[in-house]
């Protein structure tokens, strides 16, 4: 019998939407996939990748896994081995309950019913996106922004994010004034804006906002009919001296049925790993939708379970990891900015969370994006990997997203390569 060799067209192997969403640009498939093959390492591969892109807290290790090991204490719980509640399992739940009460000072009494328990932050703001915008609709979103925010409302949503440019005169800001320029320009461009989307603490820029800010947000979406959507992923990663940070929850909000608060492990406790987000919402509609996608993407039971006796005990967390995890945060910014001020790059001064946003547009060639492209292609080759601007939707090239969370050594070293890169690199 003859074999016929059969060839199919690019154009054939996937379907249109799955076309659609390989067209949405991922840094996570783009870098980080490419770093984590080759990663460096002291003894085994000292000529890998130093990783200072990737948003992971490193600081901690020594710490938390010594405790991980502990929560069990060799008794295992029957429950894991079942298909569980589909928000979660309830005696989750109700420790998250206490643990929001306290700590994001909540001003209503949290219905552990309320909330939502998922495989990480990623897959609850998706479930936002097809819960509160059709296909084609956008949110706004103040910019920079993280730029997976973009990959979680569009790859399969279909929700464009609509940027709300902070950047005025060499200072980020941000203002109902400016939300309102932002949704008069999108409503005039033809655009259905459904909904408003903070991150605060902010990534990349480390800021806090205000009580007063986050008031005039909630007020500014409630005059324009709009869901609000709060990431306080990086609420307990606050590291400046004598700053604080506002929850929503600890906020009156005008229209509590469209806020919604999402947090998550990866961050403030360094467990990325395990995957495991909360969405806290008051509105029934978008429980129950949450709860029947939740199949989908729940957080396995032991996993939830271990992360229940975590932060069930409060005294681990208030007098060892806390105390410890700040100065530590606080020395790597420290490290990182002193290293980078000799080098004369100025930074935005933040206040919380990972990241040194950096502005090195003395170092492009010329003051475009494709000469950001260009340096960032250098500090690939030289084996450390930062984030560029346009890859958070910056509106001027030149910033770039330097992950401070990391153990010294490995940010001396990293620093190392990006002054050797900017050695070589061309100054304006």
């Amino acid at each position: 019998m003859e074999m016929v060799e059969t060839r199919m067209s690019s154009d054939n192997l996937l379907s249109k939407r799955g076309g659609k969403t390989m067209l949405v640009p991922s840094p996570l498939v783009k870098y980080t996939q490419l770093v984590s093959n080759d990663p460096y390492d002291k003894n085994r591969n000292p000529g890998g990748f130093v990783d200072l892109g990737t948003a992971e807290n490193k600081l901690m290790e020594d710490i938390v896994l010594p405790k991980l090991g502990s929560l069990s204490d060799g008794k295992e719980d029957p429950v894991q081995l079942y298909y569980s509640n589909l928000k979660g399992l309830f005696s989750f739940r109700r420790e998250l309950k206490y643990f929001f009460e306290e700590r994001f000072q909540a001003v209503y009494e949290i219905d552990p019913e309320e909330l939502v328990v998922s495989s990480g932050t990623t897959s609850i703001l998706e479930t936002l996106a097809f819960a509160i915008a059709e296909h084609g609709d956008c949110i706004l979103v103040p910019a920079p922004y993280y730029y997976r925010i973009a990959n979680d409302f569009m790859e399969r949503a279909g929700v464009e994010c609509w940027p709300v440019p902070l950047l005025n005169q060499d200072k980020f800001h941000l203002s109902a004034d400016k939300l309102e320029s932002a949704y008069n320009k999108a409503i005039s461009e033809g655009h259905t804006v459904r909904g408003l989307l903070l991150i605060n603490p902010h990534n990349p820029l480390g800021d806090i906002y205000t009580k007063q800010q986050l008031l005039d947000c909630l007020t500014f979406a409630h005059s324009h009919d709009l869901h609000v959507i709060v990431d306080e992923i990086y609420a307990l990663s606050v590291f400046k001296e004598h700053a604080t940070f506002n929850s929503v929850m600890s906020l009156p909000q005008p229209d509590i049925m469209k806020t919604h608060i999402v947090w998550g492990f990866s961050k403030d406790l360094g467990l990325s790993g395990y995957r495991c987000g909360v969405l806290y919402t008051r509105n029934r509609n978008i429980i129950e939708y949450a709860e029947k996608v939740g199949i989908f993407q729940q957080a396995a039971a032991p996993v939830q379970l271990k992360l229940q006796e975590l932060i069930k005990d409060k005294e681990w967390l208030d007098q060892i990891y806390f105390p410890t995890y700040k100065q530590r945060l606080n020395d790597s910014m420290t490290y990182v900015t002193g290293r980078l001020a000799k080098l004369g790059i100025t930074v935005h001064q933040s206040k919380a969370g990972f990241f040194v946003w950096a502005n090195m547009s003395k170092y492009l060639a010329a003051p475009t994006f494709e000469a950001e492209d260009q340096l960032q292609a250098r500090f690939i080759s030289g084996k450390v990997y930062i984030l560029a601007g346009r890859s958070t939707y910056s509106e001027e090239p030149g910033w770039f997203r330097i992950v401070a969370s990391n153990q010294m050594e490995l940010l001396q070293l990293g620093i190392d390569r990006i002054e050797t890169v900017l050695h070589g690199a061309h100054q304006l």
